[in-house]
């Protein structure tokens, strides 16, 4: 195992703050225990990249695909504009699929599709890491603080409550027999909340909470990665 507090091989999280200094330190968190588990080599897929993910992470080559074309690509990462839940790509074309705080942005009708569809292009493994439903609650609680402070709450909390989030039962249900499941903690959820109070309030990013690694991973938590592998 990892020692706590150790940062994935080849990552510099002071690399990544100087090319995005107002970086919020939850995606440097979120993507650690991907990083961790991903290989050195092989081709990669991630679904939802959003504006900063794992390519500016971790460098390429690798392949990108969201519904948004993003405003800067990584060196060496090939995007494609396409939905998690029909994937334009041939079955088992890529060794490792992941998809980072996407379940929760899809209708649950959909969920099973995108869980379906990176399990019919992924060979060698797939990480899903998003909010589940114990973390609905302290969401709540921050969209209420964010309306009353400033008038408004932000796009992607509305949005989670619009789908509503997953349970680790539903998510787990949906993996294919063909592949096994286990599930790690993500971010303490006080410490999320914390660092939501700071970079949506006060709008500051709280750079050392990044470079504390799994130490935060305890308790309660924010988020749950899924790690899934073929059946042997």
């Amino acid at each position: 195992m990892r020692p706590q507090g150790s940062h994935p091989v080849g990552v510099s999280w002071k690399r990544v703050f100087d090319a995005f200094p107002g970086l919020d330190p939850d995606v440097p968190l979120r993507y650690r225990p991907i990083l961790e588990r991903l290989p050195r080599e092989g081709r990669i897929l991630e679904i939802g990249r959003g504006e900063v993910g794992l390519a500016h992470l971790r460098g390429g080559p690798m392949v990108t695909c969201d519904i948004v074309t993003p405003a800067a690509r990584a060196p060496g990462e090939d995007f494609v504009r396409a939905t998690g839940t029909r994937l334009p790509f041939r079955d088992h074309s890529f060794d490792w699929v992941v998809a980072v705080d996407v379940l929760e942005h899809l209708p649950r009708p959909l969920r099973a599709n995108l869980v379906a569809e990176a399990s019919r292009v992924a060979r060698g493994g797939i990480v899903f890491a998003c909010p589940c439903r114990g973390s609905a609650r302290a969401e709540s609680g921050h969209r209420r603080l964010l309306v009353a402070l400033r008038g408004h709450s932000n796009p992607w909390l509305e949005e989670h409550r619009e789908c509503g989030f997953p349970a680790e039962e539903e998510i787990l249900a949906a993996v294919p027999p063909a592949w096994r499941a286990t599930t790690a903690p993500n971010v303490n959820l006080a410490v999320w909340r914390l660092n939501r109070a700071l970079v949506d309030v006060a709008f500051r990013s709280l750079r050392p909470l990044a470079y504390l690694g799994d130490i935060l991973d305890f308790g309660r938590t924010y988020r749950t990665v899924f790690v899934l592998r073929p059946v042997a």
